[in-house]
């Protein structure tokens, strides 16, 4: 363009025109050499976050050719380059695309490999295109042992990344997070394919503005959704607003939904952090913007430490507070905060994992925080009073003497000073050492005094520090605790009434002096950090040549034991970036722990995120840059680092901090149930339980093991795991499948002040580590799983059992007792009553009630509700006291229903109760009082009432008679032996002239006995557009019954139903009638609601008694379900074969179907009453691996959906139908015995489409897809063995081999139904020696026989197999005088990987072709021009500038792409 700019302002005769031509015509021959050399020059520009990985004995680099990996001796071209990508897929800069490992049964040739480049968008079936960063270069080893590529008789590979000291783990693929645009926050998909190219960057491509942008899908062309990348930086110019009063920058995402710490990490990317409030007009500027919305937007306020109180992400100090009333909430599971403009900006507490909007400051003229900044610099020399301790630039002194707050101020002004005020954390490593020592609380300056909410220093310093204790500051409302006291070993701070009467510190400035502060007697260059001596080695050195330079100074490598060393170390290398520093810790075998070279106990520690990895001989460096300080480890020899060294002065001038706890005693005694042996030092129990409700997340079971006195199990060494696996065999047994049974231990990584460095939460040190395999970034709590014994990284929220820990010789808590409660169980009726008196949330009353076999109490008449009334109102002595019950609501749902599962019949709402139903969770109390219900949020504490049942067991059913054949009128509908009539036109009548109408057609109104007659019911419902009377009524006390005067053992209430319509004084008859609702959203058709009987009118639905005269009419479902089956208009075919889903998926695919999806109530109503004949749960299209939310084949999201309770209760696997109907989770690797299959016109695309196609179809053999091979089925066919081999291999196949189970059920899915002509197939099995293998030699790694051992003395060369058509089962027999129908199978027909197609070549070839034809134009252009020039004619140059004025529409529009509505409306009219 500048180019273009200069030549539009030269003048015409400023250059003569040959001069140009020749230009000109240099310019495109050089276009046509280079179009020639295009093919070898299609590079990409390496980049910072690709790598080599380079085998270091044979002095190679993995690279590609083709589309299958190869060994090169270059390592710097982009066919050796490689990057991390979504979903820990590894990118080929060259070919873009990503590196699979085939897992298949495939044998490998001396000249193939198992790994191979594929496109990335979708993982091939039989590939695994996901590496773990920690193992990939042991795999490597393993993996790559072919002649090919190595002489097989050498010593392992050594596998390492190229260039400099790089760890892989340090470059694994981070979520990029968008901003704006239509993804709603979602992060970048990389690679993503735009306009047929894929891009594994974030590009400006498509935008004139420059701004780069990114897909959320890997295919842009297709779904269109897209986002702004963050852009990290200082300057607040793109994408920002700026206060001018606050000096900070803040952004608003109104339209993104993310977690907490999802939307920390969006903030991060852009050089800022969650939004931080700490003053008051700060607040108004947040409460002004917000009050243009409707909206709760996450900021950056947590208490995810369960060491600390409360805190904000970006390290601002906690001294101005902003709740709502009655915040914050003390429920579990509420560990971070929101905004809410309905509250005009106050605060509110909420679940981390909710996905809501977000706001993010950023502050560019802003200081450091204290835990970076050089405030360890001690380099002046300050005088102090007799009786005083100099730190610093202070004074300080202990007051012993107990005053209240206020006389403790008092007190220190008369001394000229001022309670004190702490600044830095090493003020208060000085104060924890020096003064408070042993003294368990004191009084700080700090308080909220002069204005409620606003903390501030006595001495008037500004507050740019604060320490709080867990769940504080907690009362800040109150005038009673307005004081701020230090209390404990590790001196965090608590807001106290300022009555207490404490001892204090006062805190004065001290006078500077000449010379050095006292006790540093470092050498030059040296730092001291109280008791030793610190220096910076800036050489790059290994881990040994550290330690011997270290050594020469008589000093070690440095040794950190507290998080008040580690700050002093950050100290020391800040300003540093991409730097590593040793430290003396070392781990000689990868499966030992970590030791410090000084022989000192490792205390603490401090890992970067996904650290420590295994490596054989690890030795651990400190980080610089924005993780400065974090831990990492790398290999003590080949791995350069600078390091620090430290060296000891006199230790006694400074106690260590008190330890929290001692090393417990090897003789102490373990509680009773609680196991141990001779070598460890504490007692272990392991908490678990069948059902659901009893199981807790990560937070709870770590609340549940305090509250008993113990800890979350800490695992320091392989021996203590040993055994806790042990004692886990013991108690599940050794032989049973312990798929998913996972167990919550201590690690956690939740506090994001830690940055990702996992902490074991009883606060010891993390020295030993065994992760697994699949190792998830996002994940923050962990999880010890029995099946593998190796830990995971899962979702704190996830329900799982729990192991807890306790020293040796502690007592624990005991569970809650007798003592809390009631001193016994009151007997009403069937049932037993326990009064619980002490307060807690539902939840964990729920879980109490649990552990006595009962659980929250269902109240199903009045007499039970007076009974309770009654027994209360004895109990209490505070009048209107509210006790739980178990009716309750699902988060989302709004569907009442007792913990109990009993039905729910009777109501005694409160008036105006329920509240309007919204997307809380809510639970009912009940008044003592009053004996009536109101519902609210489930974390408030209240006393509960638990109810066990004494049922000892049922009588028999009767069985009925037989119905002899009977049918309905018409009109009328047959289901179970009754018919019924929906009646839903005009007139609309009331619930007794509905009774009415039904009589007068020898009918009554329906009962709704069971969720079958409801789901054949709700199929009636198509095309209705009224809601419908039935038979339900309740009388004048709230207690719903059928008028047919038949048991109410099943209800479909609505969300927020049944309602109380009889009116305040109950003095209507009945109160309420229930009509069944037509659909207003659709996913409530079928659901009941109570509404005034005679205030309504409505349609209604009768039913009556078959009529013997009239025929039977067709079962909605047919009694076999061996072929299809049409309900609603789709068709649908039950398999009944063992199955995984994926094996299912296929299966449903070789009969042209899909699994079923479930769109609406009606698809629904319809599968559950062919489930319930199939009489097995059966699989269907629900998927979801770690994303958001469950879909159907992993691509549509769910509009409607029908969860079984508690359900889906882990946000991984695969889903399936109970008998019932209801939708479940289950791992999408287990077995199953049926699925529902939907058979469609056209194929469904989804991710797991093997590529390929099959052979067209030829006469009689048609070929039927299933995974990666093709079959054709011939059973009319009967032919010998040996014709059946001729006869595939004449196709170009061979007889058929079965690898696995779910090929064995495909291959007896399509034969059972030839039983009848043929007994079975072929199966092209040989005998070879002694053994069996399949044709061309593959190992049989499957079998099905029918007798459980073929014995291999019977088999002879004669000896052939075929498959049962009847039964699935394989058979031995001769192959003489035996015909069998004939499989043939064959791999699908792959096209040729696009790395090696001509169609790469098509490019090339149009650029040489129009090269070509330019030239010729030229050299015609040149003989014309020349020509003119003779005549002396001159012609007008006009600038390229204006060559593409007149460009299409279409280009323009195409110039346009991705401008988001945003900033249209921002374009200058």
């Amino acid at each position: 363009m500048q180019s273009n700019e200069r030549r539009r302002n030269q003048s015409p005769g400023a250059a003569s025109w040959t001069d140009r031509l020749l230009l000109f015509s240099k310019c495109t021959l050089y276009l046509f050499i280079f179009s020639l050399e295009l093919k070898r020059s299609h590079t990409a520009p390496l980049e910072s976050d690709d790598f080599a990985l380079y085998l270091e004995d044979h002095k190679v680099c993995l690279g590609v050719r083709g589309s299958s990996a190869s060994l090169s001796p270059s390592c710097e071209e982009p066919k050796q380059r490689w990057k991390w990508v979504s979903q820990s897929r590894l990118l080929n800069l060259d070919t873009s695309k990503c590196l699979g490992l085939s897992t298949g049964n495939v044998t490998y040739t001396t000249t193939e490999s198992p790994l191979a480049v594929y496109t990335c968008d979708r993982e091939p079936p039989l590939v695994q295109l996901t590496w773990n960063c920690a193992d990939i270069l042991d795999k490597l080893s393993s993996i790559i042992q072919f002649p090919s590529f190595q002489n097989t008789s050498s010593p392992p590979l050594k596998w390492r990344v190229y260039g400099d000291d790089q760890d892989l783990c340090s470059k694994t693929y981070q979520e990029i997070y968008t901003i704006q645009g239509n993804s709603y926050g979602r992060p970048c998909y990389l690679p993503f394919q735009y306009k047929g190219q894929w891009f594994h960057n974030c590009t400006s491509s498509g935008r004139e503005d420059g701004h780069l942008w990114c897909a959320t899908t890997h295919n842009y062309d297709r779904d269109q959704r897209w986002g702004f990348c963050p852009v990290k930086g200082s300057s607040c110019e793109t994408f920002w607003d700026t206060d001018p009063v606050t000096d900070s920058c803040y952004q608003f995402n109104f339209l993104a939904t993310l977690s907490w710490s999802e939307a920390r990490i969006s903030c991060q990317q852009q050089g800022a952090d969650l939004l931080s409030i700490s003053k008051l007009h700060e607040q108004t500027y947040i409460s002004g913007v917000l009050n243009a919305y409707s909206t709760a937007l996450w900021i950056g306020l947590n208490d995810l430490d369960v060491t600390g109180g409360w805190q904000w992400s970006d390290s601002s100090p906690l001294k101005y507070l902003n709740w709502e009333p009655e915040q914050p909430s003390h429920a579990e599971e509420e560990n971070c905060v929101v905004a809410r403009s309905e509250s005009t900006g106050r605060w509110q507490t909420r679940d981390c994992s909710d996905a809501l909007p977000y706001a993010c400051k950023k502050r560019p003229n802003a200081t450091l925080d204290p835990f970076t900044t050089d405030s360890w610099a001690d380099d002046h020399k300050y005088e102090c009073d007799v009786g005083w301790q100099s730190f610093q630039a202070g004074c300080y002194k202990l007051m012993s003497e107990k005053n209240d707050w206020n006389a403790a101020q008092k007190a220190c002004q008369k001394i000229e000073a001022n309670l004190v005020s702490i600044h830095t954390l090493p003020e208060l490593e000085f104060i924890i050492h020096n003064l408070k020592k042993d003294t368990e609380q004191l009084w700080l300056g700090l308080h909220d005094i002069d204005m409620q909410m606003n903390f501030q220093w006595t001495d008037r310093t500004p507050v740019l520090f604060t320490y709080w204790h867990p769940y504080e500051p907690n009362n800040f409302r109150s005038t009673q605790e307005d004081c701020v006291s230090m209390w404990g070993p590790f001196g965090r701070w608590d807001d106290s009434p300022c009555n207490l009467t404490l001892p204090s510190i006062c805190k004065k400035a001290g006078t500077k002096s000449d010379g050095k502060p006292q006790r540093q007697e470092c050498k030059q260059g040296w730092k001291w950090h109280s008791p030793a001596c610190y220096w910076v080695g800036e050489d790059l050195l290994s881990f040994d040549e550290a330690r011997k330079s270290c050594e020469a100074y008589e000093a070690t490598l440095v040794t950190i034991t507290n998080r008040f060393e580690q700050a002093f170390a950050n100290s020391l290398v800040f300003g540093h970036s991409g730097e590593s520093f040793w430290i003396g810790l070392q781990n000689l075998d990868s499966h030992s722990t970590f030791r410090w070279l000084s022989g000192d106990e490792v205390s603490y520690t401090n890992w970067n995120r996904d650290q420590p990895v295994k490596v054989r001989g690890g030795c651990v460096a400190m980080a610089t840059g924005v993780i400065t300080g974090l831990w990492e480890v790398k290999e003590c020899s080949s791995a350069k680092a600078k390091f620090i060294c430290r060296q000891n002065q006199d230790t006694s001038l400074s106690p260590d901090p008190p330890a929290p706890q001692p090393t417990p005693s090897l003789s102490g005694s373990c509680p009773s149930s609680w196991k141990s042996n001779n070598n460890l030092r504490y007692c272990y129990k392991v908490f678990h339980s069948s059902q659901l409700e009893q199981k807790q997340s990560w937070l709870q079971a770590h609340l549940f093991c305090r509250k008993h006195g113990a800890n979350l199990l800490s695992i320091s060494t392989p021996e203590e795991e040993q055994f806790i696996m042990q004692v886990l065999h013991e108690t599940f047994g050794e032989s049973e499948e312990h798929e998913q049974h996972w167990f919550w231990i201590g690690l956690n990584r939740r506090n994001p002040m830690d940055n990702g460095s996992w902490k074991w939460s009883d606060g010891l040190p993390l020295t030993y580590e065994n992760f697994g395999r699949y190792y998830y970034n996002i994940r923050q709590c962990a999880a010890a799983d029995l099946g593998t014994m190796t830990w995971l990284a899962m979702h704190c929220d996830s329900e799982l059992d729990w192991i807890c820990k306790i020293p040796r010789g502690a007592e624990t808590v005991p569970d809650i007792t007798e003592d809390t409660s009631s001193p016994e169980w009151f007997a009403f009726q069937e049932a037993e009553y326990k009064f619980f008196d002490h307060r807690t949330t539902w939840d964990q009353a729920q879980r109490i009630c649990s552990w006595f076999g009962s659980s929250l109490a269902s109240v199903h008449s009045a007499d039970e509700q007076a009974f309770l009334s009654n027994t209360l109102r004895k109990m209490v002595k505070v009048e209107g006291d509210s006790w739980w019950l178990g009716l309750h609501t699902f988060e989302n749902d709004g569907r009442f229903r007792w913990s109990d599962h009993s039905v729910l019949n009777y109501i005694s709402w409160a008036l105006g109760r329920p509240h309007p139903v919204s997307r809380d969770r809510k639970c009912v109390h009940v008044s003592a009082s009053k004996g009536d219900w109101a519902d609210q949020k489930c974390h408030s504490d209240l006393p509960y009432i638990c109810k066990r049942v004494n049922v000892t067991g049922t009588l028999p059913l009767t069985p009925s008679a037989p119905h002899p054949p009977s049918g309905c009128p018409d009109k009328w509908s047959s289901y179970q032996h009754k018919c019924f009539r929906v009646f839903d036109q005009s007139p609309r009548v009331t619930w007794s002239a509905a009774k009415l109408k039904c009589e007068s057609q020898r009918a009554t109104l329906a009962v709704v006995s069971s969720h079958l007659v409801q789901a054949f019911l709700t199929t009636l419902l198509k095309n209705v557009s009224v809601d419908l009377w039935v038979g339900l009524t309740s009388d004048s006390k709230g207690h719903f019954l059928w008028a047919k005067s038949e048991l109410l053992s099943y209800t479909n209430w609505a969300p927020g139903e049944p309602l109380d319509n009889s009116g305040p004084h109950h003095n209507k008859t009945p109160g309420n009638c229930v009509v069944m609702i037509h659909g207003n959203p659709e996913k409530k058709t079928g659901m009941w609601a109570s509404r005034a009987c005679e205030m309504e009118s409505n349609g209604f639905i009768c039913q009556r008694q078959q009529d013997q005269s009239l025929p039977p009419a067709p079962a909605v479902i047919p009694a076999s379900l061996l072929k299809p089956v049409e309900l609603g208009g789709l068709t649908y075919r039950v398999v009944k074969k063992r199955l995984d889903w994926t094996g299912a998926l296929y299966l449903c695919e070789s009969l042209n179907g899909t699994l079923a999806t479930v769109m609406d109530p009606f698809q629904q109503a319809y599968l559950s009453l062919l489930i319930n004949s199939l009489r097995q749960p059966a699989w269907i299209a629900l998927y979801n691996y770690g994303g958001r939310s469950f879909t159907w084949l992993g691509d549509e999201d769910l509009k409607y959906s029908n969860w079984k309770d508690g359900e889906p209760n882990h946000m991984a696997g695969c889903g399936h139908m109970t008998t019932a109907g209801q939708w479940t989770m289950t791992p999408c690797d287990a077995k199953l015995e049926a699925a529902i299959c939907q058979i469609n016109d056209e194929p469904v695309n989804h991710q797991w489409i093997y590529p390929g196609q099959c052979p067209h179809s030829v006469g009689e053999w048609a070929w039927v897809p299933f995974k990666n091979h093709c079959y054709a089925f011939n059973l009319q066919l009967l032919r010998l063995q040996q014709d059946a081999r001729t006869t595939c291999k004449k196709m170009g196949a061979e007889l058929l081999s079965i690898l696995d189970e779910s090929e064995n059920g495909f291959i007896w899915e399509h034969i059972q139904s030839y039983s009848e002509t043929a007994f079975g197939a072929w199966l092209g099995i040989s005998v070879k020696g002694r053994g069996l293998v399949w044709n061309e030699d593959t190992e049989m790694m499957f079998t099905n026989w029918e007798s459980h051992n073929v014995a291999s003395s019977v088999l002879s060369v004669n000896s052939c197999f075929w498959i049962q058509s009847n039964s699935g089962l394989w058979k031995p027999g001769s192959c003489r005088n035996r015909t069998h129908g004939v499989i043939c199978k064959r791999p699908r027909n792959v096209e040729a990987p696009s790395g090696t197609s001509n169609v790469d070549h098509l490019p090339t070839l149009i650029v040489v072709m129009v090269t070509g034809l330019v030239l010729v134009l030229l050299i015609a252009t040149v003989i014309y021009l020349y020509r003119r020039r003779a005549a002396g004619t001159r012609g007008s140059y006009e600038g390229a500038r204006y060559s593409r004025t007149n460009s299409a529409h279409s280009e323009q529009a195409e110039k346009n792409i991705l401008v988001s509505d945003m900033e249209l409306n921002e374009q200058p009219e």
